[in-house]
């Protein structure tokens, strides 16, 4: 029978100062030093002769493609079959689009020692599942009666929005005599606590939040950013001089009670279903906009300025994107979207996965902007409109693929037709009621 493998790995990956940051546009200069450190985390899995190796960063987005591709190839001489990348989506760290950048290039050396030490700590493991909930975030687009958006990026008085999903799920993992190798959070909430009076490296309320389960708990705690495309924190970009490192420090510092508190109500077992499986495909999902019509070029590059240039200029009309799957022990699913995903399918996969512990982390394996549902995106505003540029409905394909793609990983959905698959007809004929 095999053994489920996991070793863990971190590495420090902040740029020195002089880089320009990622995420605010108002931003007038570069960085100016570290406020905490932006670290990249590996988990590699091993089970049946496959290996994953699911890999964590503070950063905005995961490096440009060529980048990735390089740290795959990296990965695959260290035995890695797959590399599930995905970042926490922080407003703090560098700009990444850039593949031959200095500091980009020390970035990609920090994550492929980071994927090469995790996969050298390889050892047998346990694993245990549980849920809290937390309540820092609020959707920050209300629809309107006549159908319009209404942006609510600060809700300090917590209004209560919808759809939110205040469920932080979290996966413990140890060695087979307890000793802590890594906690996995997932959660879904912009790490925006800082407005952009901050120019200092930070990973926002997720470094303070991993840092404080680290310090209680040991090992490694990675944090999966999941659909936050519709969802800020309740001290949505609070300034400096109004208390934005207090306000940082506080919301993380809650987020990690509630996670704290449960952790060790959670009681790893060794899977009883050793098993790693993993899929990657492009789907077509199409653009927003015809990208051939020349009012549409002209207008979008009078929008975005020199970010048309980075972003849309290189899709074309039938543009495809990353779906990445992963599934542990026919029990847990990573679900990996490759930008800015709204909530409403993250409460989709949970609700209709074929596996309960189903995981959607935005921001994995690329960015291409947002996802809106289709509601949202006839309602426009941010979001909905301005800074999505993926065919309306493609997180609707994504959703239903990542649904087929868990089921037919975990053995769910077999394509073999069996004679016990129709155990019901059968009664029901003997019993003369067809």
């Amino acid at each position: 029978m095999s053994t489920f493998l996991a070793g863990a790995a971190v590495r420090d990956i902040t740029p020195p100062p002089g880089v320009p940051l990622w995420g605010y546009t108002t931003r007038t200069g570069p960085a100016t030093g570290t406020l905490d450190p932006l670290f990249a985390k590996c988990v590699v899995f091993r089970a049946g002769g496959v290996t994953v190796a699911l890999t964590v960063l503070d950063l905005g987005r995961v490096p440009a493609e060529e980048v990735v591709e390089r740290i795959r190839e990296r990965a695959a001489r260290a035995g890695a079959d797959y590399v599930f990348m995905t970042a926490v989506h922080t407003h703090h760290a560098p700009v990444m689009e850039f593949a031959d950048a200095p500091h980009v290039q020390g970035i990609e050396r920090a994550i492929g020692d980071c994927i090469e030490a995790a996969a050298a700590n390889l050892q047998p493991a346990k694993v245990g599942v549980g849920r809290t909930s937390i309540d820092i975030a609020h959707n920050r687009r209300r629809i309107l009666e006549n159908g319009t958006c209404e942006m609510i990026w600060r809700n300090e008085a917590r209004v209560p929005t919808a759809p939110v999903d205040p469920e932080a799920v979290i996966v413990r993992i140890t060695t087979l005599d307890d000793a802590p190798l890594a906690v996995l959070v997932h959660f879904a909430c912009h790490p925006v606590v800082m407005d952009a009076s901050n120019y200092e490296y930070s990973a926002d309320y997720v470094g303070e939040l991993c840092r404080i389960v680290e310090a209680e708990h040991g090992g490694a705690c990675l944090f999966l950013q999941g659909a936050c495309g519709n969802i800020n924190p309740y001290l949505d970009k609070t300034p400096l001089d109004a208390g934005g490192y207090d306000a940082m420090r506080a919301v993380g510092g809650e987020c990690a009670r509630a996670i704290c508190g449960l952790l060790s109500a959670i009681e790893p077992v060794p899977p009883p279903q050793p098993s790693v499986a993993f899929s990657e495909s492009m789907i077509e999902v199409g653009t927003r906009w015809d990208l051939t019509n020349e009012a549409n070029r002209d207008l979008l590059r009078e929008a975005y300025g020199e970010f048309y240039d980075v972003y849309a200029r290189s899709h074309s009309n039938e543009l495809a994107v990353p779906l990445g799957v992963v599934v542990l022990n026919n029990d847990i699913a990573l679900v990996g979207m490759p930008g800015e995903i709204f909530v409403q399918y993250q409460l989709e996969l949970k609700a209709n996965a074929p596996l309960n512990n189903t995981l959607l982390c935005g921001y994995t394996n690329g960015y291409i902007g947002y996802f809106p549902t289709v509601r949202d995106a006839a309602a426009r505003g941010y979001g909905g409109a301005e800074a999505t540029f993926v065919g309306v409905g493609a997180g609707d394909e994504l959703t239903t693929q990542a649904e087929v793609e868990i089921g037919r990983l975990s053995g769910r959905l077999d394509p073999v037709c069996r004679r016990s698959d129709f155990a019901v007809f059968s009664q029901a004929d003997r019993a003369g009621l067809t």
